[in-house]
């Protein structure tokens, strides 16, 4: 058989136009730079064709769709794990960088966030704030969060207490998938693990739980906030409230070292604060 001329069974009209070519230089301007923009030349059934060049703005312009886009779907899929549990406090519910009270102690830990906040593309590693009860960290953490959320960033704010709860009631409760959730812990553009170190760490948490996440998490932007130091927090990933070895080796805190700086809040508790300017002598 014949082999078939698909550019001869087209109208010659539409022939002309696959094959001619413009007489001008430049087929318009990038709306973003104005930069004039031209063609380049291509062999098109046996003739040369000029085609179209576009800018590097409309080409970073889709780059960055197709990033929002991930991050879109990445979204959709973790609010699906997460819309039907509360895992962050009722106090913070609502909690951002323009209702946070800035006091002495706090403005070291309100600069890095506020920092933290503006440069997030570039930051190459999260924070540790440790301090007191009631001095702020887990609201300027939760600012940062919500504040990243909302510019469309897949993040996620997660209450230690809230989170050991859940994975101690999964033993029993197979309608909660705690895989899931440390699934999606590490996947987010952004975690926040609020009050590590309260209660004591057990062997299922830790297995579960404490060690997936912050082993998942090297090398991703991560928040921590805690009320002990370094030295003490340790500790507490070391061993069970029986002594029980759990963490003998210091992984956890070795992996949070290395990818957290440590910041001292050193306010006092606003709570305590606001308590006594209400008492009535």
């Amino acid at each position: 058989m014949k082999p078939f001329n698909l550019l001869q069974a087209l109208p010659e009209n539409i022939q002309n136009s696959l094959l001619s070519n413009p007489p001008w230089e430049h087929w318009g301007c990038c709306i973003v730079c104005q930069k004039l923009l031209t063609y380049n030349e291509y062999e098109v059934f046996g003739k040369m064709r000029k085609l179209r060049i576009h800018c590097d703005c409309e080409l970073e312009h889709d780059k960055k769709m197709k990033v929002i886009e991930e991050r879109r779907t990445k979204t959709i899929e973790i609010q699906k794990v997460f819309n039907r549990m509360n895992l962050v406090p009722d106090s913070l519910k609502d909690a951002g960088f323009k209702n946070f009270k800035e006091r002495t102690g706090t403005e070291k830990s309100f600069e890095l966030a506020k920092e933290f906040y503006r440069n997030f593309e570039n930051v190459e590693m999260g924070y540790l704030f440790y301090g007191g009860t009631g001095a702020g960290k887990s609201h300027l953490c939760r600012a940062i969060q919500r504040s990243l959320d909302a510019d469309g960033y897949p993040t996620l704010f997660l209450d230690w207490v809230k989170l050991s709860d859940l994975a101690r009631a999964s033993i029993s409760d197979k309608n909660i998938n705690i895989h899931a959730i440390v699934r999606a812990a590490i996947e987010v553009d952004l975690l926040v693990l609020d009050d590590i170190g309260a209660g004591h760490l057990t062997d299922y948490e830790y297995k579960t739980v404490a060690f997936p996440i912050i082993n998942g998490r090297q090398g991703k932007k991560t928040l921590y906030t805690s009320n002990l130091d370094p030295e003490r927090l340790e500790q507490w990933f070391s061993a069970d409230k029986d002594g029980k070895p759990l963490d003998e080796d210091g992984r956890c805190i070795d992996r949070i070292i290395g990818s957290c700086k440590f910041v001292r809040n050193k306010a006092t508790s606003m709570r305590r604060e606001r308590a006594r300017a209400q008492m009535i002598e």
